[in-house]
């Protein structure tokens, strides 16, 4: 299973559903996948979307921890 799911539920409380989701699948067709697709090497990638995304509408605190949740919940960490 790849990692959209937790991207997605990471992103939900900042933008909604429907802007996660289309984070997820506009990051993974920029690496010519699909986003079901995404696994723990597209993680950069999958940052520098959000940090992207949320840098208008959340604080970077926020980003930093939405950031570091993606990645507890994808590496086990």
């Amino acid at each position: 299973m790849g990692i959209s799911p937790a991207v997605k539920s990471a992103l939900e409380p900042f933008v909604g559903a429907t802007v996660a989701d289309t984070c997820v699948r506009a990051t993974a067709l920029s690496l010519g996948k699909m986003s079901d697709e995404l696994d723990t090497d597209d993680l950069s990638a999958l940052e520098a979307s959000i940090r992207k995304l949320l840098g208008p509408v959340a604080p970077p605190a926020a980003i930093d921890d939405a950031i570091v949740t993606i990645q507890r919940s994808v590496m086990g960490v």
